[in-house]
């Protein structure tokens, strides 16, 4: 992981904020102070930014890229809490007494991060009542999703969420032929490569589906539609 401080680079790191318009929104009011005590870090896909069960000692914020938060069973099984990307947090929740990471974080494309120590972050939120209001809309965002995601695990079978997974992707892509990441709906789903396997193919018995790798061809739409309950 290659890390920069602004104090090298720090006219084109602000250069970068001031220039995109979703990190200009969060970072406007930022006071000079705090700005000049962001850390730049470029980190590669697939390195980890957080690890479940280490001391969290920054808060970070995205500023290009994508990461999954996931949390990691003992038997090496990954749960997906959700994917994150441009301007969203990291750290946010365990930062302020220093607690260890609820889940890890890893990144699924080349990504840029900013950081702070706890002592700047704190620091930060003493000054700008503007960024308070943004981690209270965020942490609200964040509440609904993670309950509105625990909501349909507990209320859905697998066989039914997988069957929703492959309607979404047909209600968005507009096409009946479609591609699935196996292991990545057995991490979303805390689920087995297999069991998703299973299913792919129990849905192929009933003609609902046709497979072949990773492509899948819906063969009978709505009746996927009545498998999932939606």
């Amino acid at each position: 992981m290659k890390e920069t401080e602004f104090s090298d680079g720090w006219l084109s790191g602000l250069t970068q904020v001031v220039r995109d318009p979703v990190l200009y929104e969060l970072l406007k009011n930022c006071p000079l102070e705090i700005m000049q005590r962001w850390v730049f870090e470029e980190v590669p896909r697939g390195a980890m930014l957080c690890r479940q069960g280490d001391k969290c000692q920054r808060f970070s914020l995205i500023v290009a890229g994508e990461v999954d938060v996931f949390f990691e069973a003992e038997d090496g099984r990954r749960y997906r809490q959700a994917r994150y990307y441009k301007g969203d947090m990291l750290g946010e929740l365990e930062i302020f007494e220093s607690r260890h990471y609820i889940c890890s974080v890893s990144a699924v494309t080349n990504t840029q991060i900013l950081s702070l120590s706890q002592t700047h972050f704190c620091r930060w939120l003493e000054l700008d009542n503007y960024f308070n209001q943004r981690m209270l809309r965020f942490f609200s965002q964040q509440y609904y999703q993670l309950s509105r995601k625990a909501s349909s695990d507990n209320l859905y079978s697998l066989h039914q969420r997988v069957c929703q997974a492959l309607w979404l992707q047909f209600q968005q892509q507009k096409t009946t032929e479609i591609f699935i990441d196996k292991q990545n709906i057995s991490q979303e789903f805390a689920a087995t490569t297999r069991s998703v396997n299973r299913i792919l193919h129990d849905l192929k018995s009933l003609l609902i589906i046709d497979t072949e790798g990773e492509r899948v061809v819906l063969l009978a739409p709505e009746q996927l539609k009545q498998e999932a309950d939606i």
